[in-house]
């Protein structure tokens, strides 16, 4: 046997495992992740103000009318893109093979974001990566979102944001509350959880757009 050959020979077993690895990936059974993402109803939009409304209008002056609203914090093992589920046991877990489309806290400062805008009460709603110095904080923190199994049957999805909106200028908090919502999943299936998930979470962004509004208009508001 030539030396070539002897090369050759070995080369080629070499590849074997190699190539049974590239068709053992192209024939797997694992199946691949879904990538959820949560909706505000398109009804809120009603409650939204005309671009371009006036000073007066707002109630408040428009150089002191904008909030930045913060990535929000999260209680233990929220802060991923993970589907979280609380089991019996306070036993914390996630489903398999489905996901956020971003980790829960950004997903919630965007819809946060965006239900304040639709309100119009503030000129400017930004995140705190804009380039702009609001004169307002929102800060938020993310106290539960999961789809609890605790009782039989399907899930029911729990969400909690505690809020706090704070001046910028010396860091004071005006105004401090929470906001929830619950909702029970039709069946135990991703797609009813995920539906659960979205009546949950706007159930509490109602309850922020609905309360939060800049403490000059809520003063003029209040008056008799």
């Amino acid at each position: 046997m030539t030396p070539m050959y002897r090369c050759a020979r070995s080369l080629s077993w070499l590849m074997l495992p190699l190539l049974a690895a590239c068709f053992s990936g192209f024939n797997s059974n694992q199946l691949p992740q879904q990538i959820y993402v949560l909706k505000l109803p398109s009804a809120a939009t009603a409650t939204s103000q005309p671009t371009g409304a006036s000073a007066e209008t707002r109630g408040t002056a428009v150089a002191t009318d904008s909030l930045e609203v913060l990535l929000p914090s999260a209680a233990a093992g929220l802060s991923s893109d993970g589907i979280a589920v609380l089991r019996p046991g306070e036993r914390l877990d996630y489903y398999n093979g489905a996901r956020w489309a971003a980790p829960a806290p950004a997903l919630l400062q965007t819809l946060v974001i965006e239900t304040l805008r639709r309100r119009g009460r503030f000129a400017l709603v930004e995140s705190d990566s804009g380039p702009f110095d609001a004169a307002y904080l929102l800060s938020l923190e993310l106290a539960h979102f999961e789809a609890d199994y605790q009782d039989s049957g399907p899930p029911t999805v729990r969400v909690e944001l505690v809020c706090a909106l704070g001046q910028r200028s010396g860091r004071h908090v005006l105004e401090s509350f929470t906001a929830t919502g619950s909702a029970t999943a039709s069946a135990d299936r991703m797609q009813a959880v995920v539906s659960a998930f979205e009546q949950a979470t706007n159930a509490a962004l109602s309850q922020i757009g609905a309360r939060l509004q800049p403490p000059a208009a809520a003063s003029a508001n209040a008056a008799p």
